[in-house]
């Protein structure tokens, strides 16, 4: 049966994770993987899961991550049955204890996962992720326990999970947006100290602070690499790079989806092998980002220096 300390992340993750730009081994979210293998490792030795709650706004890539995390550990057949080391779910939405258990049942490969009642199925539960071998849990979508329409906690299944969690001494990393997470958590004490917190945060850009420029300019190389594609020459790097922060606010999402537009427009115009110019970027914004970020188009200014675009408004796309 798989331990605990097996499970820590390799140091070439397989390329098939970060093919076709899914994945940037940024060391961000490098040390965030290692932060989830440290929890395993704390569980182990204390005997007490130690779990892990990550939190942060839409997009920053927190889903990417786990996910990635996860990949690394695929479900596998061995002569005695199906391992599942790690097992993601999204967080059902309505979601019930019921409906919780049976989506995990399910995606252990329970032929039964939607019958019996809850003791019954309680049991089943416990059984197949010891059966399988389930070192950890990673709930996305946490949020969703609180209920949308009446803006209350659903208490009852952060009970059960509290029970799930002691009975079978597994980690469990529950994922979802920033402010409501920790307010599922905080409602259950018991609940609220078998985790510790982490959080990811957009790139910031802070000229005070030369680190962040120069994180953020290692991002962008990152991304660059992983999608093949190379910016242009027409302007200094820290120009080109503050417009680029200027345009996704350092979001992870809006970075790729900026990224992977501006290689569409070069594919539609037949230039695959030509750097990333200010227009392209340009159209990639106005296609891509600006109908949901609504900001004017920061690549339409023309200048060399980034002070002049961060005290003047980007120009108006029209």
């Amino acid at each position: 049966m798989t331990t605990p300390l097996e499970l820590t992340l390799p140091d070439d993750i397989p390329n098939d994770i970060y093919a076709s730009g899914r994945i940037i081994q940024h060391p961000r979210f490098r040390e965030l993987h290692a932060r989830i293998s440290e929890c395993l490792e704390a569980t182990a030795e204390d005997g007490e899961a130690q779990c892990l709650c990550l939190i942060g706004e839409t997009g920053v890539g927190k889903t990417t991550l786990v996910r990635s995390y996860a990949a690394a550990f695929p479900r596998h057949e061995t002569p005695l049955g199906s391992r599942t080391p790690i097992l993601y779910l999204e967080t059902p939405h309505p979601i019930t204890v019921k409906g919780m258990t049976s989506a995990l049942l399910n995606a252990l490969g329970d032929p039964r996962a939607f019958k019996g009642t809850q003791p019954e199925m309680n049991a089943r539960l416990q059984g197949f992720l010891g059966d399988c071998g389930t070192r950890l849990v990673i709930l996305d979508d946490f949020h969703h326990l609180i209920d949308k329409q009446t803006n209350r906690i659903l208490r009852d299944v952060s009970e059960w999970l509290k029970v799930l969690i002691k009975n079978t001494g597994i980690v469990y990393l529950v994922v979802g947006i920033e402010g409501e997470v920790e307010r599922i958590l905080t409602a259950n004490p018991q609940l609220s100290r078998l985790f510790v917190r982490e959080r990811l945060r957009p790139f910031p850009w802070q000229p005070a602070h030369p680190e962040t420029v120069s994180d953020f300019a290692r991002l962008i190389s990152y991304v660059e690499t992983t999608l093949a594609v190379a910016l242009s020459e027409e302007e200094p790097l820290p120009v080109a790079l503050f417009r680029i922060h200027r345009a996704t606010g350092g979001v992870m999402s809006h970075i790729m989806n900026l990224f992977r537009q501006a290689k569409r427009i070069q594919r539609r115009q037949g230039n695959t092998n030509q750097p990333l110019t200010l227009d392209i970027l340009a159209a990639a914004y106005k296609e891509r980002l600006q109908p949901h970020i609504g900001r004017n188009n920061p690549f339409l200014s023309v200048t060399t220096d980034v002070a002049s675009l961060e005290d003047a408004p980007a120009e108006t796309d029209v």
